[in-house]
C-alpha cells in the first residue's frame, strides 16, 4: 500500500508529494471514495474551461501516440454484473477456438487505431474481464511498441494499475486478457462533474501518486498520465478508486529519455525543451490534473488551438488562479500548486 501524504518518497516525488501536503490536509486514504459525477455529459470535448481558454488541446484521447486501449465505454448496461453472461456480437474480428473455449466473447467497448477491446466471460469461473485484441498487421514497424508494453504490463501489480490477467499471441493478432473497469475514465467524470472538493480531489490524487511511486521504483516512466488514462473502479461496497491504465508510452528509464511523445496539455517542458527527461515527467503531468480537478480546466491554455502557444506556456511554467473559478480554493492549495510546480520547473531536468 502507499503511505501516507506526509511520507516523502524521494527527491523525483518530493515536490509533487510537498504540493499535497499543501492541497490537502485531510490526507488521503486508501478508503477515499469519489464523489458521484452529475447525470449529463458536458457538450465541451475537453474539461471546462473559462470563456475562451476552451479547446486547449485537452480534447478526450488527445493526440497521444499509444497503442493501448484499456478503457471501458462508461454506457455499459448497469446491470452487468459479476457473473453475468455477456451476448456474443457478431462484430469485429473472430476470435480463435482456443480462446473462445476458454472465454465467452461479447460486444465491442473500446478501440483504437491498432487494436479492439472487448468483454468477455471466462467459462470455468464466471469471472468478467476486458479482452483487448491488438491486429499485428497494423503494428509494422512498430512490434517493438508492443513488445515494450507488453514486458512492462507483465512486470506491474499494483491495486491502481489495470491488470494483466493473461497474454495470448496468434499470427495475426495479439490478446491480452485484462481486469475490465465499468465506471468510465476520469476525463468524463470531470466533464460530467465540472470540478470536485479538495477532500474528493484529494482521494484521487491519492490513488494516482501511489500508482506513480510504485511505477517509478521499478525505474518505469508512464508517460501519457492524463484522466482519459485513469479509470473508476467501483468497489462492491459502493466505494470508488483510480487504477491508471494504457501503457502504450511506457518505458523503463535507464538514462535520459529525448522522444517527444504524450498529451500536449499534460506533457512536461523538459519533453517539449529535449534536453532529456526522466521519471518527473510523471509528477508534472499529476500536477496538471491536480489543477483541473479543483477548477475543471487545464492550468495551461491558449485562445486557440495554436499547440505552439500552449507548448510556450508549459515551458514558462507559470500559473494563474482566474476569478471566479478560484475563489473557493483554499490558499493552501494555490500555494502548494505553485510550489509543486515551481520545484519541477527548476530542479535538474534528469532525475533517476
Amino acid at each position: 500500500m502507499c503511505p501516507g501524504y506526509e511520507i516523502i518518497w524521494d527527491d523525483i516525488s518530493t515536490p509533487l508529494i510537498s504540493c499535497f501536503d499543501f492541497l490537502f490536509p485531510v490526507n488521503g486514504t486508501p478508503g477515499s471514495q469519489l464523489s458521484t459525477p452529475r447525470s449529463g455529459k458536458s457538450p465541451s470535448p475537453s474539461p471546462t474551461s473559462p470563456g475562451a481558454c476552451a479547446n486547449t488541446g485537452s480534447q478526450h484521447s488527445g493526440s497521444s501516440v499509444s497503442l493501448s486501449v484499456y478503457k471501458v465505454c462508461s454506457s455499459m448496461d448497469e446491470n452487468d454484473g459479476p457473473g453475468s453472461e455477456v451476448e456474443v456480437m457478431e462484430e469485429g474480428p473472430q476470435v480463435p477456438a482456443s480462446i473462445a473455449e476458454r472465454y465467452k466473447v461479447g460486444r465491442t467497448i473500446g478501440d483504437g487505431n491498432f487494436a479492439i477491446v472487448r468483454e468477455c466471460v471466462e467459462r470455468s469461473t464466471g469471472r468478467e474481464y476486458a479482452l483487448k485484441i491488438i491486429n499485428k498487421s497494423k503494428c509494422r514497424g512498430k512490434e517493438h511498441m508492443i513488445q515494450n508494453e507488453v514486458s512492462i504490463l507483465r512486470r506491474v501489480k499494483h491495486p491502481n494499475i489495470v491488470l494483466l490477467i493473461e497474454e495470448m499471441d496468434t499470427y495475426p493478432e495479439l490478446y491480452l486478457v485484462m481486469e475490465l473497469v465499468k465506471g468510465g475514465d476520469l476525463f468524463d467524470a470531470i466533464t460530467s462533474t465540472n470540478k470536485y472538493t479538495e477532500r474528493d480531489a484529494s482521494g484521487m490524487l491519492y490513488n494516482l501518486v501511489c500508482a506513480i511511486k510504485y511505477l517509478h521504483s521499478l525505474n518505469i516512466v508512464h508517460r501519457d498520465i492524463k484522466p482519459e488514462n485513469l479509470l473508476v473502479y467501483e468497489h462492491q461496497d459502493g466505494s470508488k478508486s483510480l487504477k491508471l491504465g494504457d501503457f502504450g508510452l511506457a518505458t523503463v528509464v535507464d538514462g535520459p529519455l529525448y522522444t517527444v511523445c504524450g498529451t500536449p496539455t499534460y506533457v512536461a517542458p523538459e519533453i517539449i525543451a529535449e534536453t532529456g527527461y526522466g521519471l518527473k515527467v510523471d509528477l508534472w503531468a499529476a500536477g496538471v490534473i491536480s489543477y483541473i480537478l479543483l477548477c475543471g480546466f487545464p492550468p495551461f491554455r491558449g485562445i486557440s488551438e495554436d499547440q505552439e502557444v500552449l507548448f510556450d506556456q508549459i515551458l514558462m511554467g507559470q500559473l494563474d488562479f482566474p476569478s471566479p473559478y478560484w475563489d473557493h480554493i483554499s490558499d493552501s492549495a494555490k500555494v502548494g500548486l505553485l510550489h509543486s510546480f515551481y520545484c519541477l520547473v527548476t530542479s535538474p531536468r534528469f532525475t533517476v
